[in-house]
């Protein structure tokens, strides 16, 4: 499968590095394939960018149909981020007028360490909101009343038909030792979130230090139970250039997490498929959990929606979304023991949870 996907990866490193030389396997690229090889990827501005600098020094021209479809998808994604980090930036000051310090996780907060932010695919908004569950819950009930809510986020009103995930915990793991540990490594560095504001976009973002483990830590969940895609990859290498003079976490503060395994496989990807100079990287790269990593990616395109295997792509009813986590724990299993043996009770623990935070009924429609 790799080999199929190799001038795509290769040309990756040219559209992400401008020092990079042009890969001999650029002239194997079919663009129309690439083009939906990007769509499923939501990488689109990526590649863009190294068409665009491809077509300025002349050494390949691409036909105007080539061209011309390309663009219209760019002016898309660029139009929708527009939209997206003016909802964003509304829904941040709509929780500090209710006294909530907060700030916009992964989407449009990822999108500020591209060289231009409108490259990144947007997606739904994700904010993080001080206060814990019962009290962030019980504010979004008194407002729209019949939100679905899980561990660690309530979904809330739609600021104009963008979905919108109000976090009272950034992400979670299932072993119970090291999700209580990094519950508390959020709550330790979430003044320095809650106060990073960037003036140009209206809101407040995560620092680097936060979002070096944050980012692992939801790459990880989603790798482990729907599929992780090159988007992720591409936030990450973002996040590691633009800030490369920072201080990384330590390996010990990674293994103290739980984090340590998913780092390594990351790293490796971003070794191998992005060209990042080793000096910029969290710790040593793991080649057989990064080939993992990037079978995933390859096999199922972002969050795993083009996954054809057994149970696989976009679960249509909880019955089959719990089968396919179990199956996925069987898969990973002699891979990320910890976190695959104690999902099932997590699964409890999240059961009782929700017990314990019930939707309101309502007469109104969600």
């Amino acid at each position: 499968m790799m080999d199929e996907y190799t001038p795509y990866l290769d040309f990756l490193r040219y559209c992400l590095d401008d020092k990079a030389a042009l890969p001999e396997s650029v002239s194997q690229i079919d663009w129309v394939k690439m083009y939906h090889f990007a769509r499923r990827q939501t990488v689109e501005g990526t590649y863009w960018h190294g068409m665009e600098r491809l077509d300025k020094s002349g050494q390949l021209k691409l036909s105007e149909e080539v061209v011309l479809g390309w663009m219209a998808r760019i002016k898309k994604v660029e139009k929708d981020n527009r939209m997206v980090f003016q909802k964003a930036a509304w829904v941040w000051r709509t929780f500090g007028k209710e006294g909530f310090r907060s700030c916009v996780l992964k989407g449009q907060g990822n999108a500020l360490l591209y060289p231009t932010p409108f490259m990144r695919t947007p997606g739904d908004i994700d904010i993080w909101v001080e206060g814990g569950d019962e009290k962030v819950i019980a504010y979004v009930d008194s407002v729209k009343p019949g939100c679905r809510r899980i561990y660690h986020h309530i979904e809330f009103i739609n600021a104009g038909k963008i979905p919108v995930e109000v976090h009272y915990r950034p992400s979670w793991m299932s072993n119970p030792v090291h999700n209580s540990r990094l519950q508390q490594w959020f709550l330790d560095h979430s003044d320095a979130c809650f106060s990073n504001k960037q003036e140009e976009w209206g809101f407040c973002v995560p620092t680097f230090e936060f979002n070096c483990i944050y980012l692992l830590a939801h790459i990880y969940t989603h790798l482990l139970r729907e599929g992780v895609g090159l988007r992720h990859v591409v936030d990450y290498y973002h996040l590691l250039t633009k800030y490369a003079d920072l201080p990384r976490p330590s390996e010990k503060e990674l293994r103290r997490l739980g984090l340590h395994k998913i780092a390594s496989a990351l790293m490796w990807v971003l070794r191998e498929h992005t060209g990042i100079d080793s000096s910029l990287l969290l710790c040593a790269p793991n080649e057989r959990l990064g080939r993992l990593m990037m079978e995933e990616i390859l096999v199922g395109g972002n969050f795993g929606k083009y996954d054809n295997r057994a149970m696989g792509g976009v679960a249509k009813s909880a019955m089959q979304r719990n089968i396919r986590v179990g199956l996925r724990d069987l898969r990973f299993l002699r891979y990320f023991p910890s976190e695959c043996l104690c999902e099932p009770l997590f699964r409890i623990r999240h059961f009782i949870w929700r017990k314990r935070h019930p939707i309101p009924t309502t007469n109104e429609p969600v």
